[in-house]
């Protein structure tokens, strides 16, 4: 298409980009070249051209294939495999998605012969995050516990970020890190979280802390406070035996 000057339109891309999920401001971002859109598997995702101006005819891309075009005072056309998946705003040009699957990931770019240059989208599409998974372990007095993510997800795993809920004063977890030390000097009824993220998506998981001691773990830390006691025990009678040994 030919590109011919609008200040207005020009001035509004510029601005502030949103992405709309399920009709719902999501997030807003600006970037100088392609700007970042997250959507969901199986829901929907708005691309935004922030005109301020009616556009006079438009053309959606992804990559080099046409997914929408509409002339002016001519019905628009959709292409595969996008008909009866999207809802085009024939005034402002912005474009909604719906029924994302991982296929439609990819960059996606408006004309139009109202602007000067084209803008670009690059959308990321989400699975739908599972629920990590929370091992632990007992090292000499400390909890370990490690906040996973099913092997049988790949999507974007790469994006997730974890994070922890955690009562207790003892716990040790560093930044972002899937793993959590707890010392068992601490309460350990006490329930601990782990989150993990994404641009779009958190899933959480819970773990009551004394379901990570061995059943028997409680039983011997009497039995090591019971033999200090019992040397102690043995050598006051041995004591009073040699004094009264001595006495004699």
């Amino acid at each position: 298409m030919a590109a011919a000057s609008a200040p207005g339109l020009a001035a509004g891309v510029l601005g502030a980009f949103c992405l709309v999920l399920w009709f719902d401001v999501i997030s807003c971002e600006q970037l100088s070249s392609a700007q970042s859109v997250f959507g969901v598997v199986n829901k929907s995702v708005t691309f935004l051209t922030a005109s301020s101006i009616p556009v006079k005819d438009i053309l959606w891309k992804k990559r080099k294939d046409k997914v929408v075009e509409k002339e002016e005072n001519l019905d628009e056309s959709i292409y595969p495999p996008f008909r009866e998946r999207i809802l085009l705003n024939i005034v402002t040009g912005d474009l909604t998605i719906f029924n994302l699957s991982s296929s439609d990931e990819d960059e996606y770019e408006f004309e139009s012969t109202s602007i000067k240059d084209s803008i670009k989208f690059f959308l990321t599409v989400f699975e739908p995050l599972p629920s990590p998974t929370l091992n632990c372990i007992l090292i000499n007095e400390t909890i370990m516990v490690q906040c996973g993510i099913p092997e049988v997800y790949s999507s974007h795993r790469d994006l997730i970020t974890y994070s922890w809920y955690c009562p207790l004063a003892g716990c040790d977890d560093g930044p972002g890190s899937p793993i959590l030390y707890v010392k068992t000097e601490n309460d350990l009824s006490q329930e601990i979280q782990c989150t993990i993220s994404n641009a779009l998506l958190n899933s959480t998981s819970s773990l009551v802390l004394r379901t990570c001691l061995p059943a028997d773990h409680s039983r011997h830390r009497y039995v090591l406070l019971a033999v200090p006691l019992l040397v102690i025990v043995l050598i006051v009678i041995l004591l009073g035996a040699f004094q009264r040994w001595r006495a004699e």
